[in-house]
C-alpha cells in the first residue's frame, strides 16, 4: 500500500511525464451556457450535480470534460449547488495524459464547490497479465487525501488512499454525508462504511456513490449480469451485495448513485430499506454516445418545501436538455425534510 508521500511523489511523476504539447494545449473557452433550471433559494431549493463516466473525454475530448466542470463552476450560485459527485471511470486507458486532463478539469472545482470522486474499473491498474487489480496509484496521484485535506467539507478516507472517502454538506436545514466507495468494494470496505454510517445515524442523511451498482434494466447489478465486478474477482461486491450488506440495514441512506453500465445507460429503482424508508438508486452513463457522451450530466434539483426531487439531464457542451422519461423525471423526497 503506497504511503501518502509516495502518492504525492507519483503526482509529480505524472505531471512530468505528460508531454509539453499536452501541458500547453489551450482549452477552448466557449461562452458558458445558462443553467436550464430555476432554483428558488427562498424555498430552500438546492442542487447536486452528477458527473457520469468521463473516460472518453479524458482520452479523446478534453474540451468536453473542461466544459462540464467550467459550467458547474460558473453556475454554482445560480443553481445553489451544494455538492458535485463523479461516479467513476475518470479515465479510459490509464495514461498519464488522461490523468493530466482530469486534474486540469477538476481544478475548476477545487475552490468553487465541494466534490467527491470514486475510482471506476478504468481507474484501476492492470497486472502483467492484463488482469484488473486494486492498484490506484495514478488515481491517488491526482485525487489523494492531500488534495482535500484543507477543505472544511472533507470528512476523511479509509486507510491511506482516497479510494473510499466521505464529505459533508448542509442544505435546507438537513445535514448530508456523501460517502464514496471504490469499484466492487471489499467486505472490509463495507464494514468500514457500516460503522461510518451508523456513527452519523442521528443527524445525517447519506448519499452513497460507487461506480458499479445499478443495471440498465432498473435492477441492481447481480449474479450473471454483464459488467459485474464479480467478473474480475468473485469476492468483489456488486450492487445486490452492497444493498444486502450495507444499504438495506441502514435507515439513513437515502440515495445511491452509480455509472459503469452501458446498454441505454440509465436505471432507476426506489426500494424500501429494512425500516420501510425509500432509497433512491440511479444509474447514469453516456460514454457510448458520440464524442464520448456529448457532455451529458445530471442535475438533481431538490425542492424540500414541495417534497420533490427533479432530475434533469443537461449538456453544457451541446447547451441542450433531454426530456425522455428516463432522463427527466420527478421523485418523492418528502421523507427527507
Amino acid at each position: 500500500m503506497p504511503s501518502i508521500r509516495a502518492i504525492c511523489l507519483s503526482l509529480t511523476v505524472v505531471l512530468c511525464l505528460t508531454s509539453l504539447a499536452v501541458a500547453e494545449a489551450p482549452i477552448a473557452e466557449a461562452p458558458v451556457a445558462e443553467a436550464p433550471v430555476e432554483v428558488d433559494r427562498e424555498k430552500g431549493e438546492f442542487t447536486v450535480i452528477v458527473l457520469p463516466d468521463t473516460q472518453r473525454y479524458a482520452l479523446y475530448f478534453p474540451d468536453i470534460f473542461h466544459a462540464q466542470t467550467r459550467w458547474i463552476k460558473e453556475n454554482v450560485d445560480k443553481l445553489n449547488t451544494k455538492f458535485v459527485v463523479h461516479v467513476g471511470d475518470v479515465v479510459d486507458e490509464r495514461t498519464d495524459q488522461e490523468w493530466f486532463v482530469a486534474d486540469r478539469a477538476f481544478a475548476e472545482l477545487d475552490d468553487a464547490v465541494p466534490y467527491l470522486v470514486v475510482p471506476g474499473n478504468h481507474d484501476l491498474e492492470k497486472d502483467a497479465n492484463g488482469q484488473l487489480i486494486r492498484n490506484t496509484t495514478k488515481y491517488n496521484a491526482v485525487f489523494s487525501p492531500h488534495r482535500f485535506k484543507d477543505k472544511p467539507w472533507y470528512g476523511g478516507h479509509q486507510g491511506v488512499t482516497n479510494n473510499s472517502s466521505f464529505a459533508y454538506f448542509e442544505a435546507a436545514g438537513q445535514q448530508f454525508m456523501v460517502l464514496g466507495l471504490d469499484y466492487g468494494p471489499s467486505d472490509e470496505t463495507l464494514d468500514w462504511a457500516k460503522t461510518l454510517i451508523s456513527n452519523h445515524g442521528d443527524n445525517h442523511q447519506v448519499i452513497l456513490v460507487t461506480h458499479a451498482y445499478m443495471y440498465d434494466d432498473d435492477t441492481r447489478l447481480g449474479p450473471g449480469d454483464r459488467w459485474s465486478p464479480k467478473n474480475t474477482d468473485p469476492s468483489w461486491n456488486d450492487g445486490e451485495d452492497i444493498w444486502e450488506k450495507l444499504v438495506a440495514g441502514r435507515d439513513n441512506v437515502c440515495m445511491v448513485l452509480s455509472g459503469h453500465v452501458k446498454g441505454d445507460g440509465t436505471g432507476l429503482l426506489v426500494s424500501p430499506n429494512d425500516d420501510g424508508a425509500p432509497v433512491i438508486q440511479m444509474l447514469a452513463n453516456y460514454q457510448f454516445l458520440e464524442h464520448g457522451g456529448q457532455g451529458w450530466l445530471r442535475i438533481l434539483h431538490f425542492k424540500p418545501s414541495a417534497g420533490v426531487l427533479s432530475v434533469h439531464t443537461y449538456s453544457p457542451w451541446l447547451k441542450k436538455s433531454r426530456e425522455e422519461p428516463d432522463q427527466r423525471f420527478d421523485l418523492d423526497i418528502d421523507h427527507l425534510f
